[in-house]
């Protein structure tokens, strides 16, 4: 094929390309006219090795290079960065969030049952034997006998008293809990028996606790320092791990419907509820860097029994009552 004919056949192409990289340029493609252009640069792309074994002409190949290179650019180029709408943002936590726990509130149950059944065992192993809550709790949790911690607490200055250290403190702990959710998702997802065993020993953990405060007379004291956050960090840990158990339902006991579908079907809730989980364990964090770690001298035992009574409420309401539709 000679140089004047192949130009000649090509041209129309290659003006095509032209037309499409400055719309392109203007505004996004629709999928039909983005496939054209895909397919004229891949055209064009060939077009400038032949051209190059056909001629040295500068004016040809300079145009064809500009052409290729311009459509590379338009191809390959990044993609904006996605932007946080919103409505989406509160349509998701205020619409499809609930709606998602209140049908799910069958797995969630379940989770929270084997979470006390845990907690239950705690409370009465400490009541059976006040020493054991030192075996069944690591040992850092028990470095002085609650009312010694108490005393101790109350005679000392504030632990924290600036917000750089509310801050750091706060992020140190939302992180820490968001991994223990996680490991407890992560258990129930891969093999089922391993979150439901993690949502138990934690469980067990707050059992023997807070058995142990209460016997040795520091019930109130522990329910105003761990109630304000609690009350959030630990349904989070429920939330986690019933999201791993449905998750893990359908990985390991699909049915009949197959994995594929089982795994499509349960990860919507999944991540719902993971992500209401880590969203709550943030709050909480920042609560127990904070508000949770004031004595009495600075709020009042009632006050903080009265903050988290109220969060409570707040979050099985948004979460449990009522009726909402969720988009899926």
């Amino acid at each position: 094929m000679d140089l004047e004919r192949f130009v000649s056949e090509r041209r129309a192409r290659w003006n095509r390309l032209r037309e499409l990289l400055d719309l392109a340029q203007e505004e996004s493609l629709n999928p039909a006219l983005l496939q054209e252009l895909l397919a004229l640069y891949r055209g064009a792309s060939s077009d400038l090795n032949r051209a190059r074994a056909m001629t040295a002409n500068p004016e040809l190949l300079g145009s064809l290079n500009q052409l290729v290179g311009r459509a590379y650019r338009i191809v390959y180029r990044g993609r904006p960065r996605a932007r946080i709408d919103p409505r989406a943002l509160r349509d998701f936590f205020l619409r499809d969030v609930p709606a998602t726990f209140r049908r799910e509130e069958r797995i969630i149950r379940l989770a929270a049952l084997a979470f006390a059944a845990g907690a239950v065992l705690g409370m009465g192993a400490v009541i059976a034997d006040p020493n054991a809550g030192e075996l069944l709790v690591p040992p850092q949790m028990f470095t002085a006998s609650p009312k010694e911690r108490v005393e101790h607490i109350e005679r000392s200055d504030e632990r924290i008293d600036t917000f750089s250290k509310a801050t750091e403190f706060g992020s140190y702990l939302y992180t820490h809990n968001i991994q223990v959710s996680f490991l407890t998702f992560a258990l129930g997802a891969l093999t089922l028996v391993g979150g439901w065993l993690l949502l138990f020993y934690n469980g067990v953990l707050l059992g023997a606790v807070a058995t142990s405060y209460f016997a040795d007379g520091a019930g109130t004291f522990f329910l105003a320092w761990v109630g304000p956050h609690g009350v959030l960090e630990l349904p989070s840990i429920i939330f986690a791990g019933a999201a791993g158990l449905r998750f893990g339902r359908a990985f390991l006991l699909p049915g009949e419907r197959g994995r594929p579908a089982a795994l499509r079907e349960a990860f919507v809730p999944a991540f719902r509820m993971l992500a209401t989980s880590a969203a709550l364990l943030v709050l909480a964090g920042v609560i127990e860097g904070s508000f949770s770690q004031m004595s009495s001298k600075s709020v009042s035992y009632p006050v903080k029994i009265s903050v988290a009574a109220v969060l409570f409420i707040a979050l099985c309401s948004w979460l449990f009552v009522g009726k909402a539709k969720a988009s899926e």
